[in-house]
């Protein structure tokens, strides 16, 4: 029935077969590798990102809180001369001389005061 030729014909069909799913699986385990080599280093790198990006954002905090610290000096500072002069304006002397300033004075100053802005 069968012949010797159909048998070899046969068996070669059978070990290309086996060699070809070999190779394809070979293939394929090659690709899977350096697809995970590739996430792995996507990983890396997007830790080493993380860590940079969360290094920035302490810094800008603590120079965030410098600032509010000046501007709470400087506000004091701002206070506490308001406060002296507020104080040297209401003294008894400077009240009992205090007088109606003339037109003139009053029209240069807004005009100064204009000016500034």
């Amino acid at each position: 029935m069968f012949g010797r030729i159909q048998l070899y014909i046969i068996a070669g069909i059978l070990i290309f077969s086996a060699m070809t799913a070999f190779y394809y699986n070979w293939r394929k385990g090659i690709e899977r590798e350096a697809l995970l080599e590739y996430n792995q280093n996507q990983i890396e790198q997007s830790i080493k990102d993380q860590e940079i990006l969360k290094q920035q954002i302490e810094d800008i905090s603590a120079k965030k809180a410098e600032i509010e610290a000046d501007n709470i000096a400087e506000k004091k500072t701002f206070n506490d001369k308001l406060q002296l002069i507020t104080n040297n304006l209401n003294l008894k002397s400077v009240t009992d001389t205090d007088r109606p300033s003339s037109k003139i004075l009053k029209d240069t100053v807004s005009k100064l005061k204009d000016v500034v802005k």
